[in-house]
């Protein structure tokens, strides 16, 4: 075993464990607002936000610094032409679909869970409330997954399997089923768009366009007291959406749309390529395979396992505590 390899397995490890401490400081802080709500005092969503992206911020720029990692070599911070702007925001309406669809899907299982939050965040200043669930969420968001997971984890595993293993992370940090799945397909997106731009940028401006349209369909399609004309909030608006027929409905359109989407998509991901000079980057993606070490390390398996214990158990053990 030579000096490289115990770097690799160090930093691997040292990821894990990076992930493992994001979750559980996203934990302590949700029970630590729980238990201050429970005490009758109001936490403003605003902060609630500030605070739920700040718990996995926090420790990567502190890894970060730790590691000496360069923002522009090694996080992928680096400029993007003009036309591979305006190209991210057609792709952005491209990739809207597909997320859709998988939102849609996991709806047969589980319950929407940003309709479940939609009083809250309704019941926010609206204008704070947009800016942080659709520029300082995604940003934030991209800093972690995409520039620190994503690029740190190429470096021992290829691309494409370090698309796959920080998509996972995406998914699994937003603690819920729902979010989960349709956060992982965008996260694995996310990573081929940047493979192709060679840069970070693409995927924070794609996040902010799809956060921000969801924001602002939510607040259109509510009015000032939270509900939808029939009466209803947006959360017992999907739930009876949920039950009913519309489901099957809006699974075949969304699925149909998204498979349009797809076929568009592609092209405009490959222009980018062409558009940046990283053609080969984006091919050897997929056609070349890269030495590969072993990724899922103890503190890994530690991180997914606690995370999924969080999505499915926690709530169980908390119910018997209080019971």
């Amino acid at each position: 075993m030579n000096a490289s390899d115990d770097n690799a397995r160090s930093e691997l490890g040292a990821l894990g464990w990076l992930f493992f401490i994001m979750t559980l400081l996203q934990v302590l802080a949700s029970l630590g607002f729980g238990l201050v709500d429970e005490k009758g005092i109001t936490i403003p969503i605003e902060v609630t936000l500030v605070a739920s992206e700040f718990t996995i911020l926090i420790p990567a720029v502190i890894y970060i610094i730790a590691k000496n990692i360069d923002l522009k070599s090694e996080l992928g911070f680096r400029r993007i032409k003009a036309g591979t702007v305006l190209m991210c925001l057609l792709l952005a309406a491209l990739i809207e679909p597909v997320a859709s669809f998988v939102n849609v899907l996991s709806q047969l299982f589980v319950s929407n869970t940003m309709a479940q939050m939609s009083d809250e965040l309704l019941g926010g200043s609206g204008i704070t409330v947009l800016f942080l669930a659709s520029i300082y969420g995604p940003v934030c968001e991209e800093i972690v997954f995409r520039s620190l997971f994503n690029n740190r984890y190429e470096k021992y595993t290829g691309p494409l399997a370090a698309g796959l293993i920080s998509a996972m992370f995406f998914g699994l940090a937003h603690l819920n089923i729902n979010q989960a799945t349709y956060a992982f397909v965008l996260g694995v997106i996310f990573s081929v768009i940047n493979k192709a731009a060679g840069s970070v940028l693409p995927s924070m401006i794609i996040h902010i366009c799809i956060n921000a349209f969801n924001m602002i369909m939510m607040f259109a399609m509510t009015d000032a007291t939270g509900e939808l004309a029939g009466g209803m909030d947006l959360e017992q608006a999907a739930e009876m959406a949920r039950t009913g027929d519309m489901m099957y409905i809006l699974i075949a359109v969304t699925l149909i749309m998204s498979v349009i989407s797809i076929a568009i998509a592609i092209p405009c991901v490959i222009w980018i390529a062409k558009h940046e000079g990283n053609i080969e980057a984006l091919h050897d993606m997929f056609a070349v395979k890269h030495k590969k070490y072993n990724w899922l390390r103890v503190s890994t398996v530690i991180g997914i396992c606690f995370a999924l214990f969080v999505m499915f158990g926690l709530k169980s053990v908390l119910e018997m505590l209080n019971g």
